[in-house]
């Protein structure tokens, strides 16, 4: 299974790296990369976060909020900008649907 990594903006601006489980309800479910394992065998379980804390992924800005972070222990919400809210899909959208 393909990982599909997000940005979130943990306690204080600090950026986080995650990995997408799913959406409900609750929020956004996500899990820190190094426990997938964990949660594959019940040890652990992703988290729930507002979708308003999560932000598309993108290498070198997110290099560029952990360099401010790691500096600062504070980021730029114009450096946040750059990576756009992450927007799940719809369920009702499949993008392997065809019309003929």
């Amino acid at each position: 299974m393909l990982q599909q990594f997000v940005t979130v903006q943990g306690f204080g601006g600090k950026p986080l790296k995650r990995v997408l489980m799913t959406t409900s309800d609750e929020g956004v479910h996500v899990a820190e990369p190094g426990m997938l394992y964990a949660i594959r065998f019940g040890v652990s379980n992703p988290i729930a976060v507002s979708p308003e804390q999560v932000y598309n992924f993108d290498p070198p800005i997110f290099d560029d909020l952990l360099a401010q972070w790691q500096a600062e222990k504070q980021t730029c919400a114009t450096t946040w900008a750059k990576l756009g809210q992450f927007q799940p899909m719809d369920e009702d959208e499949d993008d392997l649907d065809c019309d003929d």
